[in-house]
């Protein structure tokens, strides 16, 4: 796999809405207690999104702002940074902790600014 393309598909606007909104629906449905869903709902659209996209031609977004500054400042423990944060909302929607919801949050944004 190609490591610009990895990165570049991870802003692409489709990739973006996807990750966003399986994250939402993934945090509400661990307030609800249902885990498998969650992890269901978090994890099969995001990879049907990187499948489609990794296929792609992405080089159109390499000149964006987006694309310069992921290939830039992107690297695998920035990733990791995100993750965290997506299992720390997870962790706190199911305790019902609206903060550690925020916090994880703030984790994921905290990740995407390596740069």
């Amino acid at each position: 796999m190609d490591r610009d393309n990895y990165l570049l598909h991870q802003v692409h606007a489709g990739k973006l809405a996807t990750d966003i909104t399986a994250g939402i629906v993934s945090t509400v449905l661990m307030w609800q207690r249902r885990v498998g869903l969650a992890l269901l709902a978090a994890h099969i659209p995001a990879g049907v999104a990187s499948a489609v996209l990794i296929r792609r031609d992405l080089s159109d977004l390499r000149e964006t702002r987006r694309g310069r500054y992921v290939l830039a400042h992107m690297p695998p423990a920035a990733q990791g940074v995100r993750m965290a944060g997506q299992i720390l909302m997870w962790r706190a929607a199911y305790r019902h902790k609206v903060i550690g919801i925020a916090a994880g949050a703030a984790v994921i944004v905290g990740g995407w600014c390596f740069g």
